[in-house]
């Protein structure tokens, strides 16, 4: 069974957050001689919340929306693209959340 990585508890968000649009699927990033990750981006009015199921633990990882350069959909895959060094973050197979919000709600984010 798949866990909804989707969902963070109330009290990891600050006061006057709000959540936006999340999308679950595969990340393609290589830790190790792993390149295959279920995971969750989770958009708030002020960051984005990376959650990946790391072999049955959970990872987390804050960024910025300042750290983000571009998000876009190429070939059927989502895509995070980070500072030279960072690069980017593919995610395949989306089985949760809707892409193009997802993509709308943080290309705002990254134009204010």
């Amino acid at each position: 069974m798949i866990l909804d990585l989707t969902v963070i508890d109330e009290h990891e968000l600050y006061p006057t957050e709000k959540t936006g649009p999340a999308v679950q699927g595969t990340l393609l990033y290589k830790v190790g001689n792993q390149t295959e990750f279920e995971g969750a981006y989770i958009t708030t009015t002020e960051r984005m919340i990376m959650n990946v199921d790391m072999n049955g633990e959970s990872y987390k990882r804050v960024f910025s929306y300042q750290d983000i350069v571009k998000a876009y959909i190429e070939k059927e895959a989502l895509f995070l693209e980070f500072p030279e060094g960072m690069g980017k973050i593919a995610m395949v197979n989306v089985t949760k959340g809707n892409s193009e919000a997802f993509i709308e709600f943080v290309s705002s984010k990254l134009q204010s």
